[in-house]
């Protein structure tokens, strides 16, 4: 019943309501919640909780129940604890306190306090206070945001002095500017501040006093609310005047104190709302006058007690609150009186004061919600609501031609006039004048009033001017001129409307309007004239009338039709014509109508033989377009209550139904095109139920439709009045579409419409009234004529319809036995012609071409024939009803012949493409041949040899000596800049990939570790196992040259140094001085460029490589003896320096340790690197540049730190990017259940391609002295014990991520021997390319692998003893290897009774190895360009064992840990190491977690269904710098870690790289290395955020019933997660697509104001 009633979370989530259509919305506080007041809710007003209380027999009051001792001390200690704290805090002494708290000495200490206004900035406020106090911008931030929150703030103490010149410089600092009214400052005693600050502890206590006991509350709202005994005021009374003394805070806890007290009990309450009434005008001049927002000033409450229905009308009744409220509007509004008694706005005037006495207008709304019944009535009510009524009239008056200009003809206007606030009053008052109209039409003596009232405001003279006879068709009517030019005109005309309105429920109650305006001596033509006027005006500025006049008039015609306005002013000017062409004759109405349109030239027959401009026939044609369409719309809108005999919901049921015969709408675009309902009780989904289907979106991102239901098209009529032109003609397109393809006529022939009701029935009697055949007969003459220039299609399809009208009109007189002449007048021929001759001369006319125009022509034709066959004539029509003239029949055959003549072009086109395509095919057979050979070999983009056997091409292995054999290369790339083709080569121009590095904690299993950066210390070599921080590369995959792109950036570089200093200032999607831009082709965000690489085993001569037969024993053994020589060397020295890096011994030195044959085959393995013949590949120039840009770039941007050069991280750098970025791609294809290679986005592969290859020859552009480094640091990780001096500073193997580690050694293994010459001017190339080498470094890594798996594994007891036969194979053997090692790291298996099943302890482990293999397959798929094998192209099938034949890996555990004795002794070292024990101890204390594998994807927090179950739980967070505050402004939480941090606030701000900036923006940089995902629980909205200046805000993952999202929860609607729509912004995330996105959001949106993301 109320429509402003709320529930709190708590008992909506116990009520019956949560199943029930609901509006969602947030609040910051205020007012209480309305469970258990039967007047807000029709039924269930208890929730469950509170339903409890009314099984409760005790009926008395609860302050009886309290002891009457208790009772009187009580008493006592309110009267005393109140009175003190509102004397105090309303004390206006500054210096002094009053006489009764006075202390007999108190020191001289003061205080500046600053107070709050709504008026000035923050940055006003900042300013001020930096040059008043001399503090920091931070400690003047903080006050700024005390002051905002509190209302008021200390910003300084000391001596008086001190304090008042802080005083002046604030004052003067903010009196400057526009406003020039400088904040609020007291110089205050720091004991008067001390007993205010006491005085709201108080209200605190007082509060918590009234919660324990229902009794309390009741005895201390009974002695708040009645006077005092020394005859003052009470205290809600001395509350409410003194309200806008008081700061925000003390305002804020004294209306608590009141609406938990006074507002709970309903006598109190009644008592509080009469002494509100009486007070209400005192209260709102103060709150004219005051500064702050309507939500703390005391007015705010009458939305408490207007809206409670018996109390709104006792006030109406009694103490005549409508009169009240408008008359103190009335009061506001004197000021803005022009001297002829209308409201008068001017532009450069100041209307905060006016806009803040429009409040007044919500009150009157609130008052009017409770509709009496008739019952209710009685002469009291009447009088006052009358005298209410006529205080309105006063108002309307008031209103009645505001803003009223006259046409401009010879100039344009100099300024725009102001027009909002007029409008602004017009929408506030919108529903209050509807309310009114419903509250006269539930009693008949209050509707006569009430109009008779109405009339006599209206009794005026309306021109100046004598009327003027004007003759048409030989009817002559008295007419009032109006010139545009001369006589100003208004939009606004609600005296008129609200007289329109009560006229049709006068019709509706059968009371004779015709009665009462004889008694005024008023004519109906004087009443209707300003509508007429105003509907004039339409017409004209539709046709370029009105064009000097500005944009504003254009702007007040579109709002004058809008759905928020139109139905108290499009809709009742179109009521008030019909109501005079129902109390006019129809021949006197239609020549009124024709002369106020300006038409009684164009209604001349020799109209078009008259001299006339060109430009004023157009506007005259669109003029009488316009009056055609207004004589349909007085003719066919029926379905208002009191004109058309239709029930309630009709008239929205039609709306609906011609907004969705436009097309398709989601709920949203639906009930935007409707207008709401005054009560909020449109039913707007039950009407929408009855006439369409809903279907819901296809896909993810679409919204759910409203189709509507096929036995409703026929209501259809294309002359709907609220139809815009383009509304129109789209709407017409699509019915004649949607009945073309269901074969049925395209005409558009008028729907059945109801019957008129009363007077309005003498309406249809304008179709056969003279002066419209006449019309008629003059469009259909001039349509037949060869020539003529005031005709037009529009005027023809509209005569037609009206004659289709008349037609209809007629059937339905002729069933009623009712006389009705229409036919007879259109048969009859007068002056050589008739309608009926007309139309079927039109038939062979070529003005009527569209299809759709001749169907209708026809239906008129054949519905005429017959009904003046069925008044018995016998006429014969000359011309066939369905014509088919001549011109269609050419028309036709033309179409034919053309499309006969395209068919043969295209074939002859097709057959010479075909010829050329044999012809090429023939000139390069050769080349087609190899081609289908490969594409038959491989399925993928890596192909192989023809001369490969079959099983090898099915089982293909990519590591060892028995590697199956590269594809051949194919990379052909082609420039998108200059379109150029060029075969990718080493020593040719480089080409080059947009590429985007960014630093990423999407993989990251430790959000709580903080990571130095920039520093020397921070050395990434080992990254951490559980990812904690990483860098990500990612590629558009468009191609461009090297020199191309170098021109392309120069050209960008100068063009945004030509940019003045206000555009830079703008938003920009990308930042230059990072050196980003965006991609040519795509505009995707980049920040460096990817060289591209040829295949790597193209870079080695054929036959360079040399057969080695090395067992893994002696390989081990000899890169052992290479590390622990080299940390000798590094011992030996006598200053040992503070890196931990090894330098490598030579390879003589190795093989001088080892026997003769292992020797031999050793150093032939690493032969193939420093052989002067084995390294044939030099790199030109320009890919060498491109090699350190890359490699610069990605080091700068990982580390945040400045280039440099000869930075030894910068290689690790790269190869640590190449680890991460495979990383990255693998989990996001497992998480997507997709295939290893047969899923791989092009883009994705084309990225990874030339991230691998670039990584694998980075050592071209670095010293091979820090490559050989990097190299023996990595391999003493698994090579050697703690024991070793210098180990360390290097991690435990269980911290550290073995696939980077993988990664990383394999790159730096054939450097690892490698010997400058420095004499020679070319560098040799080491590479890898999936030798002996790599295969062995695999088995060593995966082992280590296998060991941090083992150790940390938790495996569950689920139960299932279910045996995987596949796996049995040498499960019991590896469970002995499995608990050995865990018995080595000093893990006792027999603590807890542990017992493990073999088969899972095996699944387990091989499981938990999928993730490294799969990354390992990916990386050497591209470092050796093997073809992977069939089975990993699809997401289907066990990959292990796939897996470790392609990488040439024995796929039995124990074989691989036991193959031979040094790499099984190192896996003992490896659990027996002291870092691993004491890691594994640290890890159960729970100091830091173990990292278990295998690791999982990391998936964004998980959400709540319900989004009100979100709101909740934000709703309990508190700003964390002022714990106190009751709300945070903006919480934000973050979807990736779930901490809720107070947003877009200046209270939570923090230094970031010396830059202010919001909780959000820091929570990314700390949380996901400056990328952000969040959601803004209040306004429904994602926001992404991307470093400090770029962001963007997407629509949320919520979706109401109807598929759409609700951002800034404008509709209510109740929301829903979406699990498609969330799993789509995981996978933005998990992708690293938040920067993309944010750049794509951007630029599409790059109109819009620029955002301070920062601040965020």
């Amino acid at each position: 019943m109320d429509p402003t009633c709320v529930l709190c979370i708590e008992c909506f989530q116990c009520s019956a309501h949560k199943n029930h259509k609901y509006r969602l919305s947030t609040s910051g506080g205020g007012g209480y919640c309305d469970c258990g007041d039967t007047e807000a809710w029709q039924s269930e007003p208890f929730c469950d909780i509170h339903k409890r209380g009314l099984e409760r027999k005790d009926k008395a009051q609860p302050v009886d129940n309290l002891p009457v001792e208790l009772r009187l001390r009580a008493t006592q200690l309110f009267d005393c604890v109140i009175n003190y704290a509102i004397d105090l805090l309303m004390w206006q002494n500054c210096i002094e306190l009053p006489d009764f708290v006075k202390p007999s000495h108190v020191c001289e200490f003061h205080v500046t306090m600053l107070f709050n206004d709504e008026v000035h900035t923050y940055e006003q406020v900042i300013g001020a206070l930096v040059k008043a106090v001399s503090c920091t911008q931070k400690a003047a931030s903080d006050f700024a945001t005390i002051v905002d929150r509190e209302g008021r703030s200390i910003v300084k103490d000391g001596s008086i002095a001190d304090c008042e010149n802080a005083k002046k410089i604030i004052m003067k600092a903010t009196s400057r500017g526009q406003n020039n009214k400088p904040l609020k400052v007291e110089v205050m005693h720091s004991v008067v501040v001390a007993h205010q600050t006491f005085a709201l502890k108080l209200f605190s206590w007082l509060q918590k006093v009234m919660s324990c006991s229902e009794g309390l509350r009741q005895l201390f709202s009974l002695q708040i609310v009645k006077p005092r005994a020394d005859g003052q005021c009470s205290v809600v009374q001395r509350v409410m005047t003194g309200d806008t003394t008081l700061w925000k805070m003390a305002r804020v806890q004294s209306h608590q104190l009141l609406m938990s007290g006074i507002l709970m009990d309903p006598e109190c309450k009644k008592q509080f709302a009469i002494m509100f009434t009486e007070l209400y005008p005192q209260l709102f001049r103060d709150f004219v006058l005051d500064d702050h927002y309507r939500s703390i000033s005391f007015t705010s409450a009458s939305v408490q007690l207007f809206t409670v229905p018996t109390l709104a009308r006792l006030l109406i009744k009694d103490y005549n609150l409508l009169e009240v409220i408008i008359e103190t509007f009335l009061s506001e509004c004197k000021s803005k009186l022009s001297p002829s008694g209308i409201l008068l706005f001017e532009r450069q005037e100041r209307h905060l004061p006016f806009r803040r006495a429009q409040y007044t207008l919500y009150d009157l709304k609130y008052a009017l919600l409770g509709r009496p019944s008739p019952e209710e009535w009685d002469d009291s009510l009447r009088s006052s609501f009358l005298r209410g009524f006529k205080a309105l009239l006063k108002l309307l008056r008031c209103m009645q031609g505001m803003d009223s200009i006259t046409r401009k003809t010879d100039q344009h206007i100099e300024y725009e006039p102001e027009w909002e606030s007029a409008f602004n009053i017009q929408l506030k008052l919108s529903d209050s004048l509807a309310i009114i109209q419903d509250w006269c039409s539930s009693d008949k003596k209050v509707l006569t009033d009430a109009f008779i009232s109405t009339v006599q405001q209206l009794d005026s003279p309306q021109s100046n001017h004598k009327p003027e006879k004007c003759t048409i068709a030989g009817y002559t009517a008295a007419c009032m001129k109006h010139d545009f030019s001369v006589n100003a005109i208004s939009v606004h005309q609600p005296l008129t409307r609200l007289l329109a309105g009560l006229a049709a429920i006068l019709n509706r109650d059968e009371i004779s309007l015709e009665e009462l305006l004889r008694k005024e001596k008023i004519s109906i033509s004087t009443l209707m004239e300003p509508s007429i006027l105003v509907l004039v005006l339409m017409a004209q500025c539709n046709a370029g009338m009105w064009r000097r006049n500005g944009f504003s008039l254009h702007n007040q015609v579109f709002f004058y039709q809008s759905p928020k306005c139109r139905t108290e002013m499009y809709d009742k000017d179109v009521l008030m014509v019909q109501l005079g062409a129902s109390l006019m004759g129809s021949n006197e109405f239609l020549v009124h109508l024709l002369y106020k349109f300006g038409l009684t030239n164009w209604a001349k027959e020799d109209y078009d033989t008259s001299v006339t401009q060109e430009e004023t026939v157009k506007q005259i044609i669109t003029v009488a377009e316009h009056l055609l369409s207004l004589i349909i719309f007085i003719i066919c809108e029926r379905y208002t209550i009191g004109v058309g005999k239709v029930h309630p919901g009709d008239s929205l049921r039609r709306e609906i139904i011609h907004q969705l015969c436009i097309q398709p709408m989601s709920h949203s675009e639906l009930t935007k095109a409707l207008t709401e309902d005054p009560y909020k009780e449109t039913h707007i989904e039950e009407a929408v139920e009855s006439v369409a289907t809903f279907k819901k979106p296809p896909g993810v991102s679409g919204k759910g439709l409203y189709e509507l239901k096929p036995e409703f098209y026929i209501e259809y009529s294309p002359y709907f009045y609220h139809y815009a032109r383009t509304d129109q003609v789209k709407s017409e397109e699509t019915q004649r579409k949607r009945r073309g393809a269901l074969g049925e006529n395209t005409a558009l022939y008028p729907p059945a419409l109801p019957p008129f009701h009363g007077m309005f029935t003498k309406i249809c009697n304008l179709l056969q009234s003279d002066v419209l055949i006449y019309i008629i007969k003059l469009v259909l003459l001039r349509s037949t004529a060869k020539w003529s220039k005031s005709w037009s299609e529009a005027q023809l399809e509209k005569v037609l319809f009206l004659t289709a009208l008349g037609i209809e009109e007629e059937k339905k007189c002729i069933a009623n036995e009712l006389p009705f002449s229409f036919s007879h007048k259109a048969t009859a021929v007068k002056n050589g012609h008739s309608i009926f001759t007309l139309l079927e001369a039109l038939v062979a006319q070529s003005n009527v071409s569209h299809k759709g125009q001749k169907e209708l022509l026809a239906c008129v034709l054949q519905n005429m024939i017959e009904l003046r066959h069925s008044h018995g004539s016998t006429f014969v029509a000359k011309t066939s009803p369905m014509p088919s003239s001549p011109s269609d029949e050419k028309s036709e055959k033309e179409k034919k012949k053309k499309s006969d003549m395209a068919l043969k072009r295209r074939e002859r086109i097709m057959a010479k493409m075909q010829k050329m395509q044999r012809d090429f095919i023939k000139e390069n057979k050769e080349l087609f041949e190899s081609t289908s050979t490969e594409m038959q070999a491989v399925p993928n983009s890596a192909s192989m040899d023809t001369s490969t056997a079959t099983d090898d091409l099915m089982c293909p292995v990519a590591l060892g000596a028995k590697r199956s054999l590269p594809g051949p290369p194919s990379d052909r790339q082609m420039c998108i800049l200059c379109q150029e083709e060029q075969e990718v080569s080493h020593s040719d121009r480089a080409m080059v990939l947009s590429a985007f590095v960014q630093k990423s904690t999407v993989l990251s299993k430790n959000r709580g570790v903080s990571l130095s950066e920039g520093q020397d210390t921070c050395n990434p070599l080992f990254m951490r196992s559980d990812l904690t921080r990483g860098t990500h590369t990612s590629a558009c995959g468009h191609v461009m040259h090297a020199d191309c792109w170098r021109r392309f950036y120069e050209a960008l570089l100068s063009k945004e140094a030509r940019r003045n200093l206000r555009l830079r200032l703008q938003q920009n999607s990308f930042d230059i001085s990072k050196n980003e831009f965006l991609c040519p082709l795509c505009e995707t965000i980049s920040n460096t460029v990817l060289p591209l690489i040829p295949q790597l085993s193209s870079l080695i001569k054929d036959g360079d490589e040399k057969e080695v037969d090395l067992s893994l024993t002696d390989w081990l053994d000899g890169l052992q003896k290479t590390v622990k020589n080299s940390i000798q060397q590094h011992r030996d020295k006598e200053s040992q320096e503070e890196s931990f890096l090894f330098v490598p011994c030579p390879l003589s030195t190795v093989t001088k340790m080892m026997t003769e044959s292992v020797a031999r085959n050793f150093q032939l393995l690493f032969d193939y690197v420093y052989d002067d013949d084995g390294a044939s590949a030099n790199f030109s120039d320009s890919i060498t540049e491109m090699l350190r840009k890359f490699s610069q770039d990605v080091y700068t941007t990982g580390l945040g730190v400045l280039p440099d050069e000869q930075n030894t991280r910068v290689p690790i750098m790269v190869w640590s990017t190449c680890a991460y970025t495979i990383t990255s791609t693998e989990q996001c294809l497992r998480a997507e259940g997709k295939a290893l290679f047969g899923s791989l986005a092009t883009r994705q592969a084309d990225c990874i391609s030339a991230l691998v290859r670039l990584a694998a020859v980075c050592s071209h552009i670095n010293t091979p002295t820090t490559v050989k480094e990097h190299c023996v640091t990595l391999l003493s990780a698994l090579l050697c014990t703690s024991h070793d001096v210098r180990l360390h500073e290097i991690p435990c193997i269980l911290d550290i991520d073995m696939f980077h580690l993988l990664v990383s050694i394999c790159l730096s293994m054939p450097t690892l021997y490698a010997v400058e010459d420095e004499k020679s001017s070319s560098k040799k190339l080491n590479v890898p390319l999936g030798c002996l080498n790599d295969s062995h470094v695999l088995h060593l890594v995966f082992s280590a692998h296998l060991v941090q798996i083992i150790l940390s594994t938790v495996i569950e007891d689920s139960g299932d003893d279910f045996m995987d036969t596949d796996i049995d194979f040498g499960a019991e053997a590896f469970l002995k290897v499995f608990l050995e090692i865990r018995h080595n790291a000093g893990i006792d298996e027999n603590d807890g009774q542990k017992q493990y099943a073999a088969f899972r302890v095996l699944r387990h482990v091989r499981d938990a190895s999928l993730p490294f293999l799969r990354c390992a397959a990916i990386f050497f798929h591209y470092v050796t360009s093997v073809a992977p094998p069939p089975g990993l192209l699809e997401p289907a099938g066990d990959e292990f064992d796939l897996l470790c034949h392609y990488l040439n890996l024995p796929t039995c555990f124990v074989g691989l840990v036991k193959q031979c004795d040094l790499l099984a002794n190192l896996v003992k070292g490896w659990s027996k190491d002291e870092r691993t024990q004491w890691r594994l101890s640290d890890g159960k204390s729970g100091n830091e977690k173990l990292v278990t594998y295998p690791l999982s994807v990391n998936q964004l927090i998980s959400l709540p269904l319900d989004f009100s179950d979100l709101i909740n739980q934000a709703a309990t967070f508190t700003c964390p710098k002022f714990l106190n505050s009751d709300d945070s402004r903006s919480p934000t939480m973050c979807l990736v870690c779930g901490c809720i941090v107070c947003s877009q606030s200046y209270c939570c701000q923090t230094l970031l790289d010396g830059v202010h900036v919001g909780a959000a923006t820091a929570h990314a940089a700390a949380c996901g290395a400056g990328i952000g995902i969040f959601i803004r629980v209040r306004d429904c909205q994602v926001l992404l955020l991307s470093g400090k200046t770029k962001g963007s805000f997407c629509p949320p993952p919520y979706l109401d019933i109807y598929g759409e999202t609700d951002e800034g929860l404008r509709r209510g609607n109740p929301l829903f997660l979406c699990e498609e729509r969330y799993k789509k912004l995981q996978k933005l995330w998990q992708t690293h697509g938040i920067a993309e996105e944010i750049v794509h959001n951007l630029e599409s949106n790059n109109g819009f104001t620029p955002i301070e993301w920062q601040n965020l």
